[in-house]
């Protein structure tokens, strides 16, 4: 059976029983803390900023994510991933008449030690009186390979590449996460 106290992952149990020795009050009171200490530092921020870009093209929205990534040939050195949202501007296009890249620009300063851990997305169809349809980026389509969505980063941009019409997906957000 599931429960939060069988996983592997950190967890604080809801209730204690503290003794009314002080000496066994105060270690378990300290296992206590460590506990809850290792489950709020294992914890991932879920703060999405959207890419504000200053008059230079450089990102202004940069956040961290609590998460801890190991630091290329050190078992005791850790960086800390960065997070930002780019907002696909005018959401995704018609490319019917071939496939097409579509890019906007993230404003990531990279440096020789940037690495993405995660880039994913979501484009939505947002309807009149509510959501038609929304989907991930990128887009595998089973049943139609060529119109599957591509997604990539390069130095300066996020880039979609495709080759249908997809214009009723308005919104699109790409989420990037890297360290450096």
């Amino acid at each position: 059976m599931y429960s939060p106290e069988n996983t592997k992952g950190p967890f604080v149990p809801p209730n204690i029983i503290i003794p009314d020795d002080w000496g066994e009050a105060r270690l378990i009171l300290t296992d206590y803390f460590i506990l809850m200490a290792d489950a709020v530092n294992a914890r991932e921020l879920g703060l999405y900023m959207d890419a504000s870009l200053d008059g230079a093209g450089d990102n202004l929205s940069e956040t961290t994510t609590s998460q801890t990534w190991f630091k290329d040939g050190s078992i005791n050195e850790f960086r800390y991933p960065l997070r930002t949202v780019v907002a696909i501007t005018g959401g995704l296009l018609d490319h019917s008449a071939g496939v097409a890249t579509q890019s906007q620009a993230h404003g990531i300063q990279m440096q020789a030690e940037t690495r993405f851990t995660r880039i994913f997305g979501v484009a939505t169809d947002p309807g009149a009186t509510g959501i038609n349809s929304a989907m991930t980026l990128p887009h595998p389509d089973a049943d139609n390979v060529a119109h599957s969505i591509e997604l990539s980063v390069d130095a300066t941009n996020v880039n979609l590449r495709y080759g249908d019409d997809y214009s009723n997906f308005t919104v699109a957000y790409i989420v990037l996460e890297w360290v450096d």
